[in-house]
């Protein structure tokens, strides 16, 4: 806890005072907020359903609706009250643990980053494009710290709840792609 009130105070007084910067990771912050990243599920789902993708697009669903789902239980367990600061440069009325930015971003872009690598072809692009989600995700969980809406203990806790959660989803749909490529190549080579 010391570490987590030490590194808010010091980044909320630095942060008071670079508005360019604020602005900056205020920002980066909406694009890890509950409306972007609804607009993106929105979007990815849309694009899904016009391609009669359905195991996609219910890991897709899975993905992140469980994911708030998840985050929400987790705030409510932990009930852990947020920064308080005299000027606050950020408004928030839910609880604290884990950071809902962190955690539904390193869902929402990680899931669409694994979409990404099966579509590829190309090395250099994949690695972009992993690149850039790791380069985002990374960004928004700065964000909500140096804007005084998290501890940086938030911020790992919504990393680490949305790794797991994206990791389960992930290794399902990998089972159950894999099944079905299996079963489409028994079918084509029976009589």
């Amino acid at each position: 806890m010391r570490f987590d009130q030490a590194t808010a105070d010091v980044l909320h007084t630095y942060a008071s005072g670079a508005s360019k910067l604020t602005d900056y990771f205020h920002i980066v912050s909406i694009l890890g907020s509950l409306k972007a990243l609804a607009l993106v599920g929105v979007l990815v789902a849309a694009a899904l359903l016009a391609q009669r993708s359905w195991l996609t697009l219910y890991t897709w669903l899975a993905a992140v609706l469980g994911g708030e789902a998840l985050n929400l239980l987790l705030k409510d367990l932990f009930v852990r009250p947020r920064p308080r600061f005299g000027h606050p440069l950020v408004v928030e009325t839910s609880y604290s643990f884990p950071s809902g930015q962190a955690m539904g971003s390193l869902v929402v872009y990680g899931m669409l980053a694994s979409f990404v690598l099966l579509t590829l072809r190309s090395k250099r692009m994949r690695v972009v494009s992993v690149g850039g989600a790791v380069v985002l995700v990374t960004l928004i969980g700065f964000s909500r710290v140096y804007l005084g809406a998290h501890y940086v203990s938030d911020v790992v806790g919504g990393f680490a709840a949305g790794g797991a959660w994206l990791s389960a989803v992930i290794t399902a749909w990998e089972a159950m792609r894999r099944r079905d490529m299996a079963n489409r190549g028994v079918q084509k080579s029976s009589p």
